[in-house]
């Protein structure tokens, strides 16, 4: 007997484009625990486009600064870790009262690979491809053992379908059409029915571990999740704007469950 998902299986699609809030709570319902392993450790990220030092404290912020990136700057923040992989760390933090800026690290301590990703809420008008935009740095842990690749772009998801399953009312299906774009397609949730093919960045920290991310072009929403494929979850979080224009940095987090696969390798590969 096939296994019956909870949710609004048989609804009708909803008639209008939902605002942030509308499909987010409890959609961490499946989400790693955070952790506070970190706490009174420092790490310094160091790559091709600057430095971020990150020094966490006992009572749940990370004093941080970062040189040389276009978005440089320093603070004391409430962050968030999320153990992820085998022994790496998913970091996140809003920067201080640059609220609609946050940073994400992914991390490994020990093997010394780090990737940095700085998302940002642009303003209605903006002369920007999405209202969310991004940027990827990656580097080293100075001091780390080993000389491990530095995070990379790849091609590693294209073709493959994967379900998300945040919690018993939230089912997505992920298909990754090529290098830029992927489509979410809601099966249970508030956004049942919808779909939509988003710019999407893709990048191998580790074996059978990705960043991933998206930016959404109807609303002003973008995610950054670690794929945890050999261990089955995903990480993450969705910034954006709710409906009355507050700025949310919304945690998420998924069972995954793999759904088949495209091959091109006897057609025109994607872009």
């Amino acid at each position: 007997m096939s296994e019956q998902i909870p949710g609004n299986t048989l609804g009708e699609e909803s008639a209008d484009w939902l605002s942030m809030e509308d499909f987010s709570a409890g959609i961490d319902a499946n989400r790693i625990a955070p952790s506070d392993d970190l706490a009174g450790r420092s790490l310094v990220v160091r790559g091709a486009d600057g430095a971020l030092s990150l020094t966490f404290g006992e009572s749940g912020t990370v004093t941080w600064s970062a040189e040389n990136f276009a978005w440089a700057g320093s603070g004391t923040d409430p962050y968030e870790a999320v153990p992820v992989g085998d022994g790496a760390f998913w970091i996140d933090f809003s920067l201080g009262e640059r609220q609609v800026e946050t940073l994400t690290v992914a991390v490994h301590p020990d093997r010394g690979w780090a990737l940095i990703v700085h998302s940002r809420i642009h303003d209605d008008g903006a002369d920007v491809e999405t209202r969310v935009m991004q940027s990827f740095h990656g580097g080293r842990v100075d001091g780390a053992p080993g000389s491990p690749e530095t995070p990379a772009p790849t091609r590693d998801l294209i073709g493959r379908r994967t379900l998300f399953r945040y919690s018993p009312n939230h089912l997505y299906e992920h298909i990754y059409l090529s290098s830029r774009r992927f489509v979410w397609h809601n099966l249970v949730g508030e956004q049942r029915g919808h779909a939509a093919a988003e710019l999407a960045t893709t990048y191998r920290l580790d074996d059978g571990l990705y960043l991933f991310t998206w930016r959404e072009e109807k609303i002003p929403v973008g995610t950054v999740f670690v794929f945890d494929y050999a261990g089955g979850r995903s990480t993450g979080k969705f910034i954006g704007l709710e409906s009355d224009g507050t700025v949310s940095n919304t945690p998420g987090g998924a069972l995954i469950i793999p759904f088949g696969a495209s091959d091109y390798s006897e057609h025109q590969d994607p872009v």
